[in-house]
């Protein structure tokens, strides 16, 4: 059982500690080591060295190799040893923010030096997992980019991720909070200096290279791979997998930490935009709730691709994309999957389900399902969610010129039609028109998180082959990764262009006129007035 102390022991031990905490200040491997019990590699000291020189610097080093660590541990020195800091810990969500403080909060626990120099209110220990503060008053506290910071004096600024923070949010909200020459409480004596920190990796956005360009922030020794692998820091074997996983485009820019751009069909860097608009208009994923009904905020469409059409089999699935187009943007608000194999009586049931609850204004859906979508189509008229009889349509015959008139519109992803559908999309992310709602980079174990994050992987998985034809072909940049939701997106974008008909008949006019009208004369061959 701990020993209960009072608050003159307390104080004593504080004292102690604070001794203890600047007897080897400035020597950062001796420091850490004496502390906390963490040794220091040469690489992390000589960046800790670059760190006590600039206030401002930036690190976009390999993944693995530490560098958020290091940001971290530098930080948690500077607060031990200087009095009246107070740091913010911003990343594009709270919870990645939280991760970066257990760096802080976790050598705390592990030393009994730190820990007794936590401040004491009211009998509470200053530490969760959200914040601390030592006994110098110098303290700690994680936001996410979309947190309201406004009030705190901070004075140092750690960034996580920055190609995934909204610009404008984080230079207007987050950093026009610092700079301040006085704050109220702090001593005369204290540090004033403005001190920002970033770590992250290029993602094909502009916020992290435009920091790189501006010439404000200096840039720390960069950890590549085989860096990386040569320190004892990577493990060898797992990075030369992952280079023949990734595409080439990432493999340059995560693990070789070069800022280079896709030549996909959909550039990374517009997918980054997409998600950084999402984030700003706090967008998130819809997911269908029994017994409820959709309060829809825009237009509606469902897009379709079926099992067994694709070029690989494996990565052949059913799949659904629900885009909503709210003030000229079209979001993908949700997205499922069906396992290859899937009977069709389920996908059926599912597709009925969620037209129920999102009630769309417009669908079109992959013709080599054209069965299913027959199906769908009668029963979605029996059950009063639609008012067309698809059997009223043409005789009730399933062909081509009766497709468009149906609720649930059958197209062909195939030849032109396909290369105008593709186009689309292209156009739409080009002129900076979609939005993707806020999901986390990490895989997750949600399903539904899950297909939103392989929807955004194979958005960029798709690549222009010029043909003989007057169009382009399109393909999979990596196989594995697959193309159906692609598929189902160009649908459900399509839908849009289209407005649910994806044949337009061309109406011609015609009057008819003699020669004396074409010449400018009456009608009445009358010679004069009357």
């Amino acid at each position: 059982m701990t020993q209960r102390l009072n608050a003159a022991q307390r104080l004593e031990l504080c004292q102690v500690s604070e001794r203890e905490i600047q007897r080897y200040a400035g020597d950062h491997a001796m420091w850490h080591k004496h502390v906390h019990n963490v040794e220091l590699d040469a690489m992390q000291i000589l960046k800790m060295i670059d760190m006590d020189e600039h206030d401002n610097s930036l690190d976009f080093s390999c993944r693995r190799t530490g560098k958020t660590a290091v940001k971290e541990m530098w930080i948690l020195e500077y607060n031990a040893t200087h009095s009246d800091q107070e740091l913010g810990i911003v990343a594009p969500r709270e919870a990645q923010s939280i991760v970066n403080l257990s760096y802080h909060t976790d050598a705390i626990r592990r030393s009994s030096i730190l820990e007794n120099f936590l401040l004491y209110k009211g009998g509470r220990k200053q530490i969760s997992d959200t914040s601390y503060q030592f006994s110098n008053r110098s303290k700690a506290g994680a936001y996410g980019i979309m947190a309201q910071v406004d009030g705190s004096d901070l004075t140092i600024a750690s960034l996580e991720e920055v190609d995934d923070m909204p610009p404008d949010r984080l230079y207007s909200r987050f950093l026009l909070t610092m700079g301040a020459t006085r704050r109220l409480g702090a001593s005369q004596n204290a540090v004033n200096n403005p001190i920002i920190r970033i770590t992250g990796v290029f993602k094909g956005a502009d916020t992290l290279s435009e920091m790189v360009d501006s010439g404000k922030y200096v840039i720390l020794p960069i950890v590549d791979c085989y860096l990386g692998i040569e320190l004892g820091i990577l493990n060898e074997q797992f990075i030369m997998d992952m280079r023949d996983q990734l595409s080439p485009e990432e493999f340059l820019r995560q693990l070789l930490c070069k800022n280079v751009a896709a030549r996909n069909l959909i550039w990374d860097k517009w997918l980054q935009k997409a998600k950084v608009r999402g984030v700003a208009g706090q967008l998130k994923i819809q997911e269908p709730v029994p017994g409820m009904q959709y309060k829809k905020r825009g237009l509606i469409s469902f897009g379709y691709d079926h099992t067994g059409h694709g070029e690989d089999p494996a990565a052949s699935k059913s799949s659904l994309v629900v885009g909503e187009e709210l003030s000229g943007f079209v979001v993908p608000i949700f997205c499922r999957t069906w396992p290859a194999g899937t009977d069709e009586g389920i996908i059926l049931q599912d597709m009925i389900s969620y037209w129920r609850y999102f009630m769309p204004d417009y669908a079109l859906g992959d013709a080599y399902g054209i069965g299913l979508l027959t199906i769908l189509c009668e029963r979605l008229y029996q059950e009063g969610l639609t008012t067309i009889d698809r059997r009223a349509i043409g005789n009730g015959e399933s062909t081509a010129s009766t497709w468009p008139e149906w609720p649930f519109s059958p197209i062909r992803f195939e030849g032109m039609a396909k290369h105008q559908m593709a186009s689309a999309v292209r156009s739409l992310f080009n002129n900076n028109r979609v939005a993707i709602p806020m999901m986390d980079d990490d895989p997750s174990s949600d399903p539904v998180m899950a297909d939103m994050q392989l929807l955004c992987r194979q958005l960029t998985n798709i690549k222009s082959v010029p043909t003989k034809n007057a169009y382009a072909s399109y393909k999979m940049v990596k196989r594995s990764v697959g193309d159906d939701l692609f598929d189902a997106f160009m649908a459900m974008v399509w839908a849009f262009v289209t407005r649910g008909e994806c044949q337009v008949q061309t109406v011609i006019s015609t009057r008819n006129q003699t020669r004396a009208e074409l010449l400018g004369q009456s009608p009445f061959g009358l010679m004069g007035g009357l």
